[in-house]
C-alpha cells in the first residue's frame, strides 16, 4: 500500500489543478485516459485536426442525424438520440439555449456543445457562399534531441549500421478550405537521422496529398490522394477510430465516419487513391480504390515476411526495406440509414507484389501464409429502441475465419447507462485493416466480454466502472500456449465543484498470462494502477495541475515491486507580449521495467507526447505559445530528464545516448490566411 500512501499524500499537499475547457480538455482527457492501453491505435494528431475542423464548420442542429451529432467531442448516445427526439416533438430549434429543456443536457454539457453546432434561417448554402468561405493554414516543424546519439557517431568502429542523415526531424503542412465544399492539402516530413538528397530520397522522406470534395450533386463525399475508411465496428475497414477501453465506458466504439482525407504524417495505416460516397434518400454507397508502395521485410527468395510499420528510414537496412511491395485495395459499402435503423455490407480486397511468408513461428500458424492476395466481407447493423441501442457486426474472409462482435447500451435514466459488449474473432480470422474492439492489437484469435456503466448519483458526480474478461484460443506472441485468459477492470470516480474545482480518482487492474522468462510454461502477471488528481483554476490567469499515479506489479516466483510519479503543472499568460506559458515537473521513481508509466505531457499544436517513464529520476519542460500576430502563431517546446539511478547511457543502439541526461527541443510555426 506505499504507493497508494504516497499518490494521496501529494494530492492533499497541492489540491490546486486546472483543467482545460472545451476540445484541448476532451484530447488530454483522452490522451490520459488511454495512457495505459499500449494496444491503443489513436492517432491523436489525426483526431485533435478532425475537432478543430469540426469547430469552424460546425453542425446544423436542425438537419444533423444522430451520427452528426455523434462527431461532437464527448457527446454520448443518449444526448444525441433526445436532441433529435426534442426536434421531432417540438419542431426546430430557434435558439442553441433550448438544449437546457432536453433531458439529459445540463448546462456544462451544454457548453461543451455549443462550439460545434449551429442554427441556421437559410435551408441551404449556394455555391458563392460556400466559395466565399475560405481559410489557408500552413505548419512548419522542427524538433531535435540536443544531446549526441550513438547512430551519429561515424566513428564509432563498432556501429555496423550508424544512420546516414542527420538528427534533424521536420515537417511541413499546408491546408486550403473553401466552407464545407473542399479541401486540399499537402504534407512533408523527414524523421531525424533520415537522409536528404540521396539517391530518390529529397527534402522529404514521406510526402502525402490529399483533395476532398463535398455534397456536388449526388455525391456525398469525394477523397483523391491519401484518405482513411471506417465502416461498422471496424471488423473489415475501420483505419481510424476512438476505439478501446478508457475512463469513458459507455464509448468504446466504433464511430462510421465512411471516407475522409488522411491529414496526419503518420507512414502507415492510410489509402492512397481515390473514393467516393453517393447518397440518394436514405442509401449510401461508397466504392474506394488504393495502390501504393509499402515498406515490409522480405526474406532472400523475395517472399514477404512481415510488414515494416515504425516508418522509419534512417540505415541501410531500413532504406532497403522502404517500399520493398505493393499493395493494392478495392473495397465497396453499401449502408441505409433512418431515424431508427442503420444496415451496411462492407466488403475489401487487397494484393501484395509479393507472397506472404511469415517466420514459421507457432502463434503465425493462422497467418496468412503462401498466398499474396485476400479479401474480407461483413454486415453491421444498429437499431435504437427508446433508450435503447443494439448493434453488430458479422465478419468472414477468404479462409472462412469469422469475426463477430454484438453490443447493447441502455439508459434506464438520464443518471445511468451500461454496454455490454461481446466478441468473438476465431484465429483463422486475418483482416490487416480491422480495428475494432479488442484487447489484441489485431481482430483474430480473441473472446471476451466487457460491461460497462456510468452513474450519476448526484449533481457533478460521474461514478464510471468496467469490466473486461477475454480468452486466446490460440497461441500468441509471449504466450506459447493455447486457450490462455485475462482480464481487467476498471473503476473512476469524478466530481465537479463549479467551474474552478474538480478531484477524480481512478482505479484499474489487469490480469494477464504470460510465458516465464527462460523457463518452460506460463505465469500469471497483475498490475494495479491508481492515479488521482484534483484541479481547480485557482486565479484569473494562473492554472495548476497535478497528477500522482502509483502502480503494484505482481508475477508468480518474482517478488512485489512498485512505482510511482508526480507531475505538477504551472500555467499562465504574458498579455503584453500575447504569450502563453505552461511549466511541467514531474518526478518518476519506476525502478522495474514491469512498472513503467506512460503519462501524457503537453506538447505543441497537434502534437501529443504519451512519454514512458522508467528508472529513477527528474523531467521539467516548458510550453510556450506567441501569438505574433493574428496569422502567425509560435509554439516552442523544451524538455530536459535527468535520471538519478546511477546509470551512465541512456537508450540502447544507435539511440543510445551516454551520461544521464537527455533533452530536447521542437518549435511551430502557424500562418493563418
Amino acid at each position: 500500500m506505499k504507493y497508494l500512501f504516497t499518490c494521496f499524500i501529494i494530492i492533499i499537499y497541492n489540491p490546486f489543478a486546472f483543467c482545460q475547457e472545451g476540445a484541448d480538455d476532451l484530447l488530454i482527457d483522452l490522451s490520459e485516459s488511454f495512457a495505459d492501453e499500449e494496444n491503443s491505435s489513436i492517432d491523436f494528431e489525426l483526431l485533435s485536426e478532425e475537432i478543430d475542423l469540426l469547430a469552424k464548420t460546425k453542425i446544423e442542429l436542425n438537419r444533423a442525424t444522430i451520427d452528426d451529432l455523434l462527431r461532437i467531442p464527448g457527446m454520448s448516445q443518449l444526448a444525441a438520440d433526445n436532441i433529435v427526439t426534442h426536434r421531432s416533438l417540438y419542431g426546430t430549434y430557434l435558439s442553441l439555449y433550448e438544449l437546457k429543456c432536453v433531458e439529459g443536457i445540463s448546462p456544462s454539457e451544454l457548453e461543451k456543445i455549443k462550439p460545434y453546432v449551429y442554427i441556421s434561417e437559410q435551408k441551404k448554402k449556394g455555391l458563392a457562399q460556400r466559395l466565399h468561405n475560405q481559410e489557408q493554414n500552413l505548419h512548419c516543424r522542427y524538433d531535435r534531441t540536443l544531446e549526441s546519439k550513438r547512430g551519429y557517431q561515424t566513428s564509432d568502429s563498432t556501429l555496423q549500421s550508424p544512420y546516414l542523415g542527420d538528427p534533424n526531424h521536420y515537417y511541413l503542412k499546408y491546408k486550403v478550405r473553401f466552407d464545407d465544399l473542399f479541401s486540399l492539402g499537402f504534407s512533408g516530413e523527414k524523421d531525424a537521422g533520415e537522409p536528404v538528397w540521396r539517391g530518390e530520397q529529397k527534402v522529404f522522406d514521406f510526402q502525402s496529398a490529399f483533395l476532398q470534395i463535398n455534397n456536388i450533386g449526388p455525391f456525398k463525399r469525394i477523397c483523391i490522394g491519401d484518405y482513411k475508411a471506417n465502416f461498422g465496428q471496424g471488423l473489415v475497414i475501420g483505419t481510424s477510430s476512438i476505439i478501446g477501453k478508457s475512463n469513458d465506458v459507455l464509448n468504446s466504439l466504433q464511430r462510421n465516419r465512411g471516407l475522409f482525407p488522411y491529414t496526419s504524417i503518420g507512414e502507415t495505416g492510410y489509402l492512397r487513391g481515390g473514393g467516393a460516397t453517393l447518397a440518394w434518400k436514405r442509401l449510401e454507397a461508397s466504392c474506394f480504390y488504393s495502390n501504393h508502395a509499402i515498406d515490409a521485410n522480405l526474406s532472400q527468395e523475395g517472399h514477404i515476411t512481415s510488414f515494416k510499420t515504425d516508418g522509419l528510414h534512417r540505415t541501410e537496412n531500413e532504406l532497403d526495406k522502404k517500399g520493398g511491395t505493393r499493395e493494392e485495395i478495392i473495397g465497396a459499402n453499401l449502408s441505409y440509414a433512418s431515424s431508427r435503423v442503420k444496415l451496411g455490407c462492407t466488403f475489401l480486397s487487397y494484393h501484395y507484389g509479393d507472397t506472404l511468408h511469415p517466420a514459421e513461428k507457432a502463434y503465425n500458424r493462422y497467418k496468412l501464409s503462401q498466398t499474396d492476395n485476400h479479401w474480407n466481407g461483413g454486415i453491421d447493423y444498429a437499431l435504437y429502441i427508446k433508450r435503447i441501442y443494439l448493434f453488430g457486426e458479422i465478419a468472414t474472409d477468404k479462409n472462412k475465419g469469422t469475426a463477430l462482435l454484438n453490443g447493447c447500451r441502455l439508459f434506464p435514466s438520464s443518471r445511468a447507462g451500461f454496454l455490454i459488449l461481446y466478441r468473438r474473432y476465431s484465429p483463422e480470422y486475418q483482416a490487416n485493416y480491422a480495428n475494432g474492439f479488442a484487447e489484441n492489437s489485431r481482430i483474430e484469435n480473441e473472446e471476451g466480454l466487457y460491461v460497462g456503466s456510468e452513474f450519476k448519483p448526484i449533481k457533478r458526480m460521474i461514478l464510471s466502472l468496467y469490466a473486461d474478461a477475454y480468452t486466446f484460443p490460440w497461441m500468441k506472441y509471449s504466450t506459447s500456449r493455447p486457450h490462455s485468459s485475462g482480464y481487467d477492470y476498471l473503476g473512476y470516480l469524478s466530481l465537479s465543484c463549479g467551474k474552478k474545482v474538480s478531484a477524480y480518482l481512478k482505479f484499474k487492474e489487469k490480469r494477464k498470462e504470460k510465458d516465464q522468462s527462460g523457463e518452460q510454461g506460463t505465469t500469471e502477471e497483475k498490475k494495479r494502477i491508481l492515479r488521482c488528481g484534483v484541479r481547480c483554476k485557482r486565479w484569473e490567469n494562473l492554472e495548476l495541475q497535478t497528477i500522482a499515479e502509483g502502480n503494484c506489479y505482481q508475477a508468480k516466483n518474482v517478488s512485489t515491486t512498485y512505482g510511482w510519479i508526480a507531475a505538477q503543472d504551472l500555467s499562465f499568460p504574458i498579455e503584453p507580449l500575447r504569450l502563453k506559458m505552461s511549466l511541467r515537473y514531474t518526478y518518476f521513481h519506476t525502478p522495474e521495467y514491469e512498472n513503467r508509466i506512460y503519462l501524457y505531457e503537453k506538447d505543441i499544436l497537434h502534437v501529443f507526447s504519451i512519454p514512458c517513464h522508467y528508472g529513477i529520476g527528474h523531467k521539467g519542460c516548458i510550453n510556450m505559445q506567441c501569438d505574433f500576430t493574428s496569422a502567425i502563431t509560435f509554439y516552442i517546446k523544451y524538455g530536459v530528464t535527468f535520471y538519478t539511478d546511477g546509470r551512465e547511457k541512456i537508450g540502447s543502439g544507435n539511440e543510445e545516448i551516454k551520461g544521464s541526461k537527455t533533452s530536447a527541443g521542437k518549435i511551430l510555426v502557424r500562418f493563418k490566411f
